[in-house]
């Protein structure tokens, strides 16, 4: 979770920048609120269905489906496309938040609830707050967003890899 919030953050901090060369300022402050939109909505919509669903899959699949949208975004300059692919990386953002809480919870004893928590919520903020820096200097270094989106998505593959590892159980 925490490369995916890094990747994550730092992407929509870059956003408007982004996308104001590409399609105006005024379209990608549209995109961006679509985007927020979204992640409210899916937010929502997950919330019915998520304790019927293996988790791990879920965060792995709205992992790969940030990465399909920085894809299309990255590489396809048609107004309408990039706009439902903000929509599409938007629809899982909320999400990450919770799934963590989630799987910790399912996964482990309730007395480790707290402290395992604490800890990924640590971890978590401290790489996330790292992304809009990084990027930006990715960008600065490269002269295009392209290298640090492209680095968003490698991100986003991995940790859709490690988050289907599942540990061993001690055998008793």
């Amino acid at each position: 979770f925490a490369l995916v919030l890094f990747a994550q953050v730092g992407f929509i901090v870059h956003l408007i920048a982004f996308l104001d060369s590409v399609v105006g300022r005024e379209r990608a402050a549209f995109a961006v609120a679509l985007m927020t939109a979204m992640a409210v909505v899916g937010r929502v919509l997950f919330s019915f269905v998520i304790d019927r669903l293996n988790q791990r899959l879920a965060s792995a699949i709205s992992f790969v489906s940030q990465a399909m949208a920085l894809v299309v975004i990255i590489n396809v300059h048609n107004e309408f496309a990039l706009i439902a692919a903000c929509a599409l990386f938007g629809f899982s953002v909320g999400n990450l938040i919770t799934l963590p809480a989630l799987i910790v919870q399912r996964e482990f004893a309730p007395s480790s609830f707290g402290v395992l928590i604490s800890l990924i919520t640590a971890i978590n903020q401290v790489t996330y707050a790292f992304g809009p820096g990084v990027i930006g200097l990715l960008r600065d270094a490269s002269g295009s967003y392209s290298l640090p989106f492209y680095g968003c998505i490698g991100l986003e593959l991995m940790a859709a890899a490690l988050i289907m590892i599942r540990g061993k159980k001690k055998l008793s």
